[in-house]
């Protein structure tokens, strides 16, 4: 198993920084596919190709934690790129 951890502060307020976790998800499903599901204030994502993921949209940082199987492992470059991206252009 990889992992990837993605972390970044930001000065989001509490509504606004689930809004970025659900768009960061959207975006991941639109670009790899699987799907995502709330656990109260904290996210999952799984892809049948071996990534499963949590989101934490905390008060002053958004925490991704994603462990890649085998089969996933080449496309860790690109998610982390993917997720740096999206972040970027929403606290930035």
């Amino acid at each position: 198993m990889s992992n990837v951890r993605v972390c970044r502060e930001h000065n989001l307020g509490e509504q606004e920084c689930q809004n970025l976790a659900e768009e960061l998800l959207n975006k991941l499903v639109d670009k790899f596919g699987g799907s995502y599901q709330s656990n109260g204030t904290t996210y999952s994502y799984k892809h049948t190709a071996g990534v499963n993921a949590v989101v934490e949209p905390k008060v002053n940082e958004l925490v991704v934690d994603v462990k890649l199987g085998i089969m996933a492992r080449a496309f860790a470059p690109q998610l982390k790129s993917e997720m740096n991206k999206v972040l970027d252009e929403y606290i930035d």
